[in-house]
């Protein structure tokens, strides 16, 4: 009969089973919305390494004269930023004698110590924790231009005929703020980002769209936002603060920053690439009546541009209390 219930068997134990873990598996996967894709480009590799190529910039066009020939100028190849996929698995066993008395709830999916439902989570968390410690380690890491993700130093290898506002250094430039969230700080932030230009000098047009804190700083960050009058101070000023998306990222929480920054993401700059998404599955384990149920996938995240990105390590948890 169609309607009939299928009795499980030793035979057909894995075939029965896996649906229903793959079921829960997915369902626990995407039952809270990632937090890291709101600030994170999204993106597939297509090999196990991908690399991003840094384009020399062009510059403003220069005037030229009727009947003239193009000016002619030369893109130069700098440096290269490579992705390399890295693998991620889990797997957990059930066996027949656990399934048959089902303790645990083992033939829902739910299991002794959470099986699938648990394993979901566990790679929530693995791929919310690689991406945010790009962040965490952003102040101290060494990245394509020899200097961190965020520094006052990153170089612009600027050309010799162009002519630099005097607030902007030929040599270097900076999307580094220190201190913790207040008023005049995100001020900082924001306008070091609009002043950003490329390798010429000139400006890229960049104008940040979000905030995205340390969860010590969400209160702070939605009176800087969200007030009428200007946060912290006892005048009746107006908030000058622009409309940002406020992302308050749950996985920078850590023992020695709070970090936080400010993002214009229409500029390529933080990336998440998947080689392979997630997969669920199971198999028989040999000489046993039991199955091993695993899951898989392989990526890699990291940055291909400073640009776009200004931030802060904030400070500790004892000076948030006294900053905010």
């Amino acid at each position: 009969m169609a309607n009939e219930t299928v009795k499980m068997t030793r035979s057909n134990f894995g075939e029965l089973m896996t649906p229903i873990h793959k079921k829960v598996f997915f369902e626990a996967y995407n039952e809270k919305p990632k937090t890291y894709v709101n600030t994170f480009g999204i993106d597939t590799m297509k090999m196990k390494q991908e690399s991003f190529q840094h384009i020399g910039a062009l510059g403003k066009w220069e005037e030229n004269t009727e009947g003239a020939d193009f000016k002619l100028d030369q893109l130069g190849q700098e440096q290269k930023v490579t992705f390399t996929a890295k693998r991620f698995d889990k797997s957990y066993e059930v066996t027949w004698e656990l399934m048959q008395d089902d303790q645990y709830s083992v033939f829902k999916g739910i299991g002794k110590g959470g099986s699938a439902k648990n394993m979901a989570r566990g790679l929530h968390a693995t791929e919310e924790q690689a991406a945010a410690d790009i962040i965490i380690g952003g102040f101290s890491n060494t990245g394509y231009d020899g200097v961190a993700l965020f520094s006052d130093e990153h170089p612009t290898n600027g050309a010799q005929d162009v002519t630099y506002p005097e607030t902007i250094s030929p040599e270097a430039q900076s999307n580094l703020i220190t201190g913790g969230l207040t008023d005049a700080k995100l001020k900082e932030a924001l306008t070091l980002l609009r002043l950003q230009r490329d390798d010429r000098g000139t400006l890229i047009a960049a104008n940040a769209k979000k905030l995205v804190i340390s969860p010590e700083w969400e209160f702070t960050a939605r009176a800087l936002i969200n007030s009428t009058l200007q946060a912290g101070t006892n005048n009746n000023d107006i908030n000058t603060v622009p409309s940002l998306k406020i992302i308050v990222w749950d996985y920078l929480a850590n023992d020695t920053t709070k970090p936080w920054y400010v993002q214009d993401d229409s500029i390529d700059n933080l990336k998440f690439l998947w080689r392979e998404k997630p997969i669920f599955d199971s198999e028989k384990i040999p000489n046993k009546m039991d199955y091993r149920f695993y899951g898989y996938c392989r990526f890699d995240c990291g940055y291909v541009d400073w640009h776009g990105l200004v931030g802060s390590a904030g400070v500790d948890a004892a000076a948030v209390t006294e900053e905010t």
